[in-house]
């Protein structure tokens, strides 16, 4: 995914690897844009990430395991 195409607030995909090394997709919220990183909102992680926006997408590629957990408000 292009990073122009990216705004904060946008619900993408993280595409990632999970347990025994298979591919899954993590619904994730943008919170901020930097020169490099784009920093999300994981939804049921408490922290932040930093991703490459190359691992993100508008739909999933692959199962959702995040997708029944709701965000988390501050």
């Amino acid at each position: 995914m292009n990073k122009k195409d990216i705004k904060i607030g946008d619900i993408l995909y993280w595409e990632t690897t999970g347990a025994y090394e298979c591919k899954i997709s993590l619904k994730c919220k943008v919170v901020d844009i930097g020169k490099k990183w784009i920093w999300v909102h994981v939804f049921g992680n408490l922290a932040y990430n930093n991703l490459l926006s190359t691992n993100l997408n508008k739909e999933p590629l692959h199962m959702v395991t995040n997708n029944r957990i709701k965000e988390f408000e501050l």
